[in-house]
């Protein structure tokens, strides 16, 4: 199986009919897109959701790699996991699952987030409430690493 990383979240989206194309499964974009969902979805749960004019995340890099095609229907359970903290950035890998099934890895992704100030467009270090609750998640990828 692929890598893991410590998990800080899982999040199941439910994949529409016209999520597929025109082969009959999940079109290469929507797995982009079900992973800025889940994305927003746990930045909101952990009091950073998106507010233009304040500080908050961009995308730095983003890829997924793809090893099972998803179809209709399905409902899609993605990890979020810490695969690195920086001062001004976090690195995050996806695992992509059907629910009920948590041994066929269908994809896997990664995200570079990098928290900058709107305004300036300038990084700005990650926010100190962030970083005490991805801590448990960093100390674990260190022994990991060890």
């Amino acid at each position: 199986m692929e890598k893991r990383y410590p998990e800080i979240g899982r999040r199941t989206v439910q994949m529409r009919w016209g999520d597929m194309d025109a082969i009959g499964h999940l079109n290469n974009t929507y797995y982009f897109r079900y992973l800025e969902q889940v994305r927003v979805e746990w930045l909101d749960s952990v009091g950073h959701g998106i507010r233009p004019g304040a500080t908050g995340p961009v995308i730095a890099a983003t890829s997924c790699t793809f090893r099972r095609q998803l179809s209709y229907p399905a409902t899609v359970e993605i990890t979020l996991e810490l695969e690195r903290l920086g001062k001004s950035s976090v690195t995050l890998r996806h695992h992509f699952f059907v629910a009920g099934d948590p041994d066929t890895l269908y994809a896997y992704g990664d995200v570079t987030l990098v928290w900058v100030d709107y305004q300036s467009g300038q990084a700005v270090p990650l926010p100190d409430d962030l970083r005490a609750l991805l801590a448990p998640q960093a100390a674990a990828l260190a022994q990991m690493s060890a």
